[in-house]
């Protein structure tokens, strides 16, 4: 993967790696405890589905900066990262596991129109005039039966317009740690069988 500086609009600069693969691109954006090495096993595997990829470090991790929104404004880093992705051809959709979950959800919803779908990981809450300001475009939602953000998940997926997708998974594997259990086939396949259908629309 390569390396993107993508400054903000309020004067963060965010580093990402990128992948130029297919016409579909996936930013995967990572949890409070994570950081964008997280999800680089991860994101080889879909550039190598075809899949581009962006993992952008949101503001405040490695050497991403903190513009002047503050550290929690994460959503104005996945528009600058979607828009980059727009501007060179691609359609776009973000994945945002927990913290990450509630950053690409407002960035949606300030922005349908400029992504193709949206996927969550455990999401964190947003407020429900966020969830419902989604538009039309797919939704997938993925949490696991027994954790912490279940119910927050659920509450965020009530909200949200049609069309959308919930898919709960064994046990109580938060976010990416899903992804770092047993089900990290089942995650993978519950992603892809998403991504195949919004890739054709």
């Amino acid at each position: 993967m390569e390396d993107l500086v993508i400054t903000t609009m309020d004067g963060a600069v965010i580093e990402t790696y990128y992948s130029a693969q297919g016409k579909t691109a996936v930013i995967l954006c990572h949890g409070k405890a994570f950081d964008r090495d997280s999800f680089v096993e991860y994101g080889d595997a879909l550039a190598g589905q075809g899949y581009t990829v962006a993992i952008p470090n949101f503001r405040g991790y490695g050497k991403s900066t903190i513009g002047s929104l503050g550290a929690d404004a994460i959503e104005w880093d996945v528009l600058a990262v979607a828009g980059e992705l727009t501007q060179r051809g691609h359609d776009v959709v973000p994945l945002g596991a927990s913290r990450g979950g509630g950053g690409v959800l407002r960035a949606v919803a300030r922005d349908p129109q400029q992504f193709k779908a949206v996927m969550t990981w455990s999401t964190v809450m947003v407020d429900a005039g966020v969830a419902a300001s989604l538009g039309e475009i797919p939704k997938l939602f993925v949490v696991s039966a027994q954790e912490m953000m279940r119910d927050q998940t659920l509450s965020v997926f009530e909200w949200a317009p049609e069309p959308k997708v919930l898919r709960e998974i064994a046990g109580s594997r938060h976010a990416q740690n899903i992804w770092n259990g047993p089900d990290r086939q089942l995650l993978e396949n519950v992603v892809g069988e998403f991504l195949a259908v919004v890739s054709t629309d």
